[in-house]
């Protein structure tokens, strides 16, 4: 029979925030366990098996700024996006989102792509960006969306609803650069040192009541070619990843080249709701990137002796 879930989030007390890049049930996945609990998660079971396909998935709405400079961020664009993050090694390559108007959208194997946007996900972009929230809002309803996929090996569907509402979008950070501990501008970057990355903070940014996981941030670094050079993580990967109360990230000058040209982009994501279907975590989120260039330096001249 198929898994079925949908979810709402109930009111409770504020949780209390996991240390950086920790996710609360990663947390409490990490404490003592009863000894009369311990033979129990040693057997098969589904709900936890599935956790071997699937690390989390995601649906979202997204508004994209631009920062010239030090300038003030300027909206250019809200656009929508589905992501399902797939377990290293696992033949998953199938899965179908639901709509809230009933229409099914297949995803996009990522794994199968050439060029800079393969990743270990399935994907869903909507077919172009928007101008206005309106226009989004029309072409991709908020409401009920349904997660839908066979497990390898299954015989049966699961399916994993979570809502997407009438949310806020929080306002594009702010960016600024620093090595040194002085700001640089960002077509001086420095290729021999590392480059703090600071942003206004992420003032609507809270804990999940659920205690699933908190809002988010991300920092990534992308090449002339759009290929990721630096990222800040993600959660339920067994990695580092930044939370909502991270205001600051450092990229190491490793992941920098002389005379060259990067896009940063720095992301806050709120998370609308989070539920749980088959032992895997889903979210909705409404998010917030702001995007901008900036070049670094060109190598010293060499000085012979």
């Amino acid at each position: 029979m198929a898994v079925r879930r949908s979810a709402s989030i109930t009111p409770g007390k504020r949780a209390s925030r996991p240390r950086r890049g920790e996710c609360a049930f990663v947390r409490r996945a990490l404490a003592p366990i009863p000894a009369c609990l311990a033979l129990a998660l040693i057997a098969p079971s589904p709900a936890f098996a599935q956790t071997r396909d699937v690390n989390f998935a995601v649906v979202g709405k997204h508004a994209g700024f631009e920062q010239v400079g030090d300038g003030r961020p300027q909206r250019l664009y809200y656009s929508f996006f589905s992501e399902i993050f797939l377990a290293d090694g696992t033949p998953l390559g199938e899965a179908t989102l639901v709509r809230p108007d009933g229409r099914e959208v297949p995803f996009t194997d990522q794994r199968q792509v050439v060029g800079p946007v393969r990743d270990q996900i399935l994907l869903i972009r909507g077919d172009r960006r928007y101008d206005s929230e309106a226009d989004l809002d029309e072409s991709w309803p908020d409401g009920e969306y349904m997660f839908r996929y066979r497990p390898p090996g299954a015989n049966e569907d699961v399916s994993i609803a979570v809502t997407l509402g009438d949310g806020e979008y929080p306002g594009g950070p702010g960016v600024r650069l620093e090595q040194k501990g002085a700001e640089v501008r960002t077509d001086s970057v420095d290729p021999m040192l590392d480059l703090v990355v600071r942003f206004t903070p992420f003032e609507s940014g809270h804990a999940d009541p659920r205690e699933i996981c908190d809002d988010l941030i991300f920092v990534i670094l992308r090449d002339e070619e759009s290929y990721k050079v630096d990222h800040s993580g993600r959660p339920f990967q067994g990695q580092r990843f930044m939370l909502y109360s991270d205001t600051e990230r450092i990229i190491p000058a490793s992941a920098l080249a002389p005379a060259s040209r990067y896009t940063l982009s720095v992301e806050h994501a709120t998370i609308e709701q989070t539920a749980r279907g088959a032992g895997v975590p889903v979210m909705s989120t409404r998010a917030v990137t702001t995007a901008l260039e900036i070049e670094t330096l060109p190598p010293l001249p060499q000085i012979m002796d």
